[in-house]
């Protein structure tokens, strides 16, 4: 633990460029300190907490002067980046005619600040979104691929979740935004809405992947395979897609034969168990609105969103209310609503400006 501890605080203090002398002054100073809380007694976890995490120790030393130094040769570029980006787009709608999307070069401003003075992980989440915007607009003005063209913005999450999240954990993170994209595609191009949905199985089935006992993991693998071959023999053999969706009664029920579906509702009491019965009512009740649309209406292009309602209703139920916290959820129905019943996905993207509007708005 304390190898790794200052082997990731060196790692931090030369991204910052700070010189070898004075990053061999810190290490030696924090394996010091690390050392004496040790024979102090204290445990590794403890030690962290004591001495910080490396990236927040990094963060003390940033006052130092040849941290500061550093940041004050970047703010000098972030500080020019107003006349330049002025200058750049003149010349672009003067000489090449280009002031739409020449405008896009102002989005160069924010883009050098969070460079210049931001490690280069967070650096790259930071950047998602203005890179984001750039993709699409191109995708959208130079090849008419306004949709899918927005799939570009799924960038953002994906690209927090890969910096961010051990390796391990990754493929489960960024599943449901993998599914997403395939499901798009899948239906907008080749009309497969249904039985493309069935990519969203990747989900669990990645997930269960992680569970300790292999057995396990093989029934329920098994059980899924078995599930999706059923409901698309009965589906086009038969054209029973209904009777078809019988066959997922298989992963539950062994889920329910192994102990990881419980209902347990007894051991439950006063109002956390109503939220965990709405919690149960709501699960039905957009399976049963998914199946419905989807059938009966042939809605399968739609009919996904309504399993937005599960954690809308998970956090209504078991956090305090913050619009912050939907806003993501009502952003998409919003998004692909305007989308795709009115064919304005051009303009539809921007339903997602309610995120940090409302983060704003609640926390300003």
């Amino acid at each position: 633990m304390k190898g790794k501890y200052l082997e990731d605080l060196r790692e931090i203090l030369e991204e910052y460029e700070a010189n070898k002398a004075e990053i061999d002054d810190i290490i030696n100073d924090y394996a010091q300190l690390y050392d004496d809380a040790k024979a102090n007694g204290k445990s590794d976890e403890e030690i962290y907490q004591i001495l910080g995490k490396p990236d927040e120790v990094v963060d003390d030393l940033m006052d130092s002067l040849k941290f500061k130094r550093h940041k004050d040769k970047g703010n000098k570029i972030v500080a020019l980046m107003p006349f330049i980006s002025v200058i750049t787009y003149m010349i672009l709608g003067f000489v090449y005619n280009l002031w739409n999307p020449g405008w896009i070069v102002f989005l160069s401003i924010p883009m050098v600040a969070i460079i210049a003075n931001t490690r280069f992980k967070n650096a790259i989440v930071a950047l998602s979104p203005f890179l984001s915007v750039i993709a699409f607009l191109i995708l959208g003005f130079e090849f008419q691929l306004w949709h899918p063209g927005w799939m570009v913005f799924l960038f953002i999450p994906m690209s927090a979740i890969i910096l961010n999240t051990r390796l391990k954990d990754m493929f489960v993170a960024i599943s449901p935004f993998v599914a997403t994209i395939i499901f798009i595609v899948l239906g907008f191009y080749y009309d497969l809405w249904n039985p493309g949905w069935l990519v969203f199985l990747m989900i669990p089935m990645i997930g269960v992947l992680y569970k300790p006992n292999k057995l396990h993991v093989f029934l329920y693998e098994l059980s899924f395979i078995v599930a999706i071959g059923f409901y698309l023999y009965m589906g086009y053999v038969y054209e029973l897609w209904a009777y078809g969706g019988l066959g997922f009664l298989l992963p539950f029920g062994i889920g329910i034969l192994l102990g990881d579906v419980k209902f347990e509702l007894d051991a439950i009491e006063g109002p956390q168990k109503n939220k965990v019965i709405v919690m149960l009512l709501t699960i039905f009740f957009c399976i049963a609105a998914f199946l419905t649309l989807g059938f009966v209406l042939d809605g399968w292009i739609y009919a996904w969103q309504v399993f937005l309602l599960i954690p809308v209703v998970a956090i209504l139920a078991f956090d305090k209310f913050r619009f912050t916290a939907i806003a993501p959820f009502v952003a998409v129905v919003l998004f692909f609503s305007i989308g795709y019943f009115f064919d304005m996905f051009h303009i539809s993207w921007l339903a997602f400006m309610i995120i940090p509007i409302a983060a704003i708005l609640e926390n300003a």
